[in-house]
C-alpha cells in the first residue's frame, strides 16, 4: 500500500532531523559522523532497482531539484595533477580542520542528479610506477565516495574486504603535500567531503520542504584561530618550469569571500 503524502513528508523531516544531529556531532570533532550521514545522503538520493530515493517519494522531480555546489574547475591550458573539491581550514599551525560556507560566491546551483554524479575527487593513482607518464588518474564522484561510506565503511554496512580505491584514498603519496613548506598531515578527504555534502544537502531540505527549519550557513570544526586561510577547493598543476621525474605541483587556492 502506498504511504501517504503526509507520511512520506514525516519521514522527510526525520532524515533531516538526523542530518543535522549528525552534521552537529561532525563539526564538534567526531568525524566518524559522516558515515551516518553517507547513510542519510544514501536514502534521499541513491536510486537503484526497486529502490525509490526519498527525494522522489516526495516529489516526482526530486532529483531534479536545486542544491548548492561547488564545482571544481581546470584553468586552460593546464594539467592538473589532484583536485579536490573540499572545503578546509588551515590554522592553527598546519592542521587541516573541515569547514564549508555555503554563502560564498564559489557557490553555484545545481541538480541533486548533477550533484550527485559529480566528479570530486581526482588524483594520480601510484598503481603504476610511471604514473606521470601513463597519467592513470582516481576520480571519485561523489555518489562514489558517498556509497563507499555507507556500504562499506560502516555507515549501513562494513565490507569485509576493504575497498582499494578508497584505501588509495586515504594513503596514496601523491596526497601528501606542503604549504608555503609546512609539511600537512593529509585529512581523511572522503569523510570532510561526506559531511560537506550533508551541509548542502540540509539546506537543500529546508529551500524546497522546510523553510522554517533552522539551518546554519556556515560550520567548521572547532574555533579559528585569528590569522588562518580557507580553501574551497586545492588542485595541483604541473609546474613545467621545474625539470623532474617527479613533477612538482603548486597549489591553487580558492580563497573563502
Amino acid at each position: 500500500m502506498p504511504r501517504p503524502k503526509e507520511n512520506i513528508l514525516a519521514r522527510l523531516k526525520e532524515q533531516m532531523n538526523f542530518l543535522r544531529t549528525s552534521l552537529r556531532s561532525f563539526y564538534e570533532g567526531n568525524f566518524a559522523e559522516s558515515l551516518r550521514v553517507a547513510t542519510i545522503i544514501r536514502i534521499l538520493v541513491h536510486e537503484s532497482g526497486m529502490s525509490k530515493p526519498l527525494l522522489k517519494q516526495a516529489r516526482p522531480d526530486g532529483l531534479d531539484l536545486q542544491i548548492r555546489e561547488n564545482v571544481c574547475e581546470a584553468r586552460p591550458g593546464e594539467e592538473e595533477v589532484f583536485n579536490f573539491a573540499v572545503g578546509v581550514r588551515m590554522g592553527p599551525g598546519a592542521s587541516v580542520a573541515p569547514a564549508v560556507d555555503l554563502g560564498s560566491s564559489h557557490y553555484t546551483l545545481n541538480s541533486i542528479g548533477a550533484w550527485w554524479n559529480r566528479s570530486v575527487l581526482s588524483f594520480p593513482s601510484n598503481g603504476t610506477q610511471m604514473i606521470y607518464t601513463t597519467k592513470k588518474q582516481m576520480i571519485y564522484t561523489r555518489k562514489k565516495v558517498v556509497l563507499t561510506l555507507a556500504n562499506k565503511e560502516g555507515g549501513a554496512h562494513v565490507d569485509p574486504n576493504e575497498d582499494a580505491d578508497y584505501q588509495r584514498l586515504l594513503t596514496n603519496q601523491p596526497l601528501t603535500f606542503r604549504f608555503q613548506g609546512v609539511p600537512i598531515e593529509t585529512p581523511d578527504l572522503a569523510r570532510f567531503l561526506t559531511a560537506q555534502s550533508g551541509v548542502e544537502m540540509l539546506e537543500c531540505l529546508k529551500r524546497n520542504f522546510f523553510p522554517d527549519a533552522d539551518v546554519l550557513p556556515k560550520w567548521e570544526y572547532g574555533a579559528a584561530p585569528r590569522v588562518a586561510m580557507y580553501f574551497e577547493q586545492i588542485s595541483g598543476a604541473f609546474v613545467t618550469r621545474i625539470i623532474s621525474s617527479f613533477p612538482t605541483a603548486e597549489m591553487r587556492i580558492t580563497r573563502r569571500d
